[in-house]
């Protein structure tokens, strides 16, 4: 026995980009599902490290999901005291602290959260089907829907259009065969590869005094090009993991944590919070590399971490998720109410890509930090964490922030330079480098890396800023970028098969 729906969209994952994409949609009038492989008690909810900026902040997110009443809840907003994040490397005897420009970071409960907008989108009119796991994708000359099993019967759920909020390294993805997609347009859209991506886990712990560094996101670094954080929820109860590069040789989380924690004298007696097990200890994938090229294909658009739109150096992923979840739904219901001849094209949905990337600009932002982690991963840990302890913290900042809106410029990077030399000088005499398997001239020479990553970095922001407004400037534009990305690892020294990007 099987069963068949008809909808305009079928929505693809219950997290938030799903959540901001069917809830955008459904309030522009289309018939839309959303389908999750979690029951509902557990839908929405991911290893995360639960915080969020600025919640109330509609370019943040968009869109019809009121997150006043997210702010306004007491059970999803648990601590709004972040005022700083805070860079511990205690072997150097360095700590960077980043204090918030404005307004703070806040954190989440992020299992309340995810209940918190499938309940909204469910308000907003999409039809949500939990315990429903996607194992095949629909296509033609356009993707038109997904075949899944649901509480144990095959359901065949045809759409107009598919957006796949499916998360990192999306199955639903891997499934489509983009290249056989409408033969008079050739699909871009490119598939990530692992290693562009991370690992990451987390447990939530009860201490049993308050912390001192309640009102901060603190970082430890790893050799794996990834860090260990502390994120406090309340002063007792804190958001404890650590995530790294799958670029790297894998490691085993839990014993790592557990190693850092054990040293911590916070942490004595400490208790992993047992309440809710199943939703605390977690582990997850995240994306680590520039947002996709596009986006979109024949009757398809990714949303969210698979589409790349988390932040390559801190992982941070909640506003991409929200941005490309809301636009993906605009654009998406707008090109079914206006279709007039059955085929939902790249065409049609190009405009959901130039707003990520110019009338919003997140996607330009994501992309102009991701030459930072190209650099890392290239210098390894030992001499990023020798850089980062020379870099005055407002360029720190520079880097890691997702709001810069600029590029860092000629002028801040003749300023980076002439106070890293003063700072590594320092460190140089004091010989806490020498507590570093690295040596002057490899630090150097990562300081010079930096600099000429900053350039790049600039041009690329540049770039991105024009991207085409459509799909007929694409190929032309492609390989401008790909001009830079040559550049860029020419100077950096990478070559073939090292390259993050073939």
């Amino acid at each position: 026995m099987s069963e068949k729906r008809d909808f305009d969209i079928a929505v693809v994952g219950g997290g938030i980009s799903g959540s901001f994409a069917g809830a955008t949609a459904a309030s522009k009038g289309v018939d839309v599902v959303q389908i999750e492989r979690k029951p509902r008690e557990q839908a929405g909810h991911i290893a995360c490290g639960d915080a969020i900026k600025d919640p109330t902040n509609d370019r943040y997110y968009p869109g019809p999901i009121d997150m006043e009443a997210i702010a306004e809840d007491e059970d999803v907003l648990i601590d709004d005291n972040i005022d700083q994040i805070e860079w511990w490397d205690e072997e150097l005897e360095v700590k960077k602290v980043l204090e918030y420009s404005g307004s703070g970071s806040q954190v989440v409960d992020r299992y309340e959260l995810g209940q918190n907008l499938l309940e909204q989108a469910s308000e907003e009119g999409v039809e949500q089907h939990f315990d429903t796991v996607v194992n095949g994708v629909l296509q033609d000359d356009q993707v038109h829907g997904v075949e899944a099993i649901r509480d144990g019967v095959p359901v065949t759920y045809e759409a107009d259009l598919v957006i796949d909020a499916g998360g990192s390294l999306s199955t639903i993805m891997a499934e489509t065969d983009f290249e056989s997609l409408d033969a008079d347009a050739e699909s871009f859209i490119e598939q990530p590869h692992f290693d562009q991506f991370g690992s990451a886990y987390r447990e939530v712990i009860n201490t049993q005094e308050p912390v001192e560094y309640s009102n901060a996101l603190v970082g430890k670094p790893l050799e794996e090009t990834g860090y260990i954080w502390y994120f406090p929820r309340t002063d007792t109860e804190i958001n404890a993991g650590l995530g790294f590069q799958m670029s790297e040789d894998p490691m085993n989380m839990i014993d790592v944590l557990a190693d850092d924690l054990s040293g911590r004298p916070e942490f004595e007696e400490a208790e992993v919070d047992r309440i809710f097990e199943e939703r605390n200890q977690l582990g997850a994938a995240l994306s680590l590399r520039r947002p996709l090229d596009s986006m979109v294909a024949p009757g398809y658009i990714t949303v969210g971490c698979n589409a790349g739109v988390t932040h390559p150096i801190s992982g941070k992923g909640i506003r991409g998720a929200a941005v490309t979840g809301y636009s993906a739904g605009k654009h998406g219901a707008e090109a079914i109410l206006n279709d007039e001849d059955g085929f939902i094209s790249e065409k049609d949905l190009w405009d959901h890509n130039h707003f990520i990337y110019v009338e919003h600009g997140l996607g330009t932002r994501i992309a102009s930090k991701d030459p930072y982690n190209i650099a890392a991963t290239n210098t390894g840990m030992e001499n990023v964490r020798a850089l980062v302890a020379m870099l005055p913290e407002e360029e720190i900042s520079n880097v890691v922030s997702a709001n810069t809106e600029e590029g860092l410029g000629y002028q801040n990077i003749s300023n980076m330079l002439n106070e890293g030399l003063e700072n590594a000088w320092h460190h140089y005499r004091s010989g806490s480098f020498e507590k570093l398997d690295t040596t002057k001239r490899e630090v150097l020479g990562t300081m010079r890396d930096f600099l000429w990553t900053a350039k790049y970095a600039s041009e690329l922001q540049e770039h991105y800023q024009d991207y085409p407004e459509s799909r007929e400037g694409f190929e032309e534009w492609l390989d401008e970028r790909n001009e830079i990305d040559d550049k860029l690892n020419s100077r950096l020294g990478i070559e073939g098969s090292e390259r993050k990007y073939a």
